[in-house]
């Protein structure tokens, strides 16, 4: 098994923060077909998601997200891949925030 595990800190505020991480967990879902469950929190919500093989979780926080995920057999071969388009994912969501006058 292969781990990934990303940190990307913000200054968004904890609704931000949960509204960006719901849009992840849409896209997620639809592209790349994970199973996500959200659990709010107060304060720290966390996102599991999981389809076969990976699993992980997402925690969001008001000054940070954190994802953990661990990657089966079959795909800890793509691990640099998997890893780059997430780190891409969690900077275009903050990018995104940013221009719309959030806090990244």
């Amino acid at each position: 098994m292969a781990d990934i595990k990303i940190q990307r800190s913000h200054a968004l505020g904890m609704d931000k923060a949960r509204a960006l991480a719901q849009d992840w967990m849409s896209d997620a879902a639809k592209q790349l077909g994970l199973t996500c469950n959200l659990v709010q929190g107060e304060g720290e919500d966390t996102i599991s998601f999981e389809r076969m093989g990976v699993t992980g979780q997402m925690k969001v926080r008001a000054d940070a997200f954190e994802l953990d995920t661990k990657l089966g057999m079959m795909m800890s071969a793509f691990k640099p891949l998997i890893e780059a388009e997430i780190d891409r994912n969690l900077a275009n969501i903050l990018a995104k925030a940013k221009a719309e006058g959030g806090t990244a």
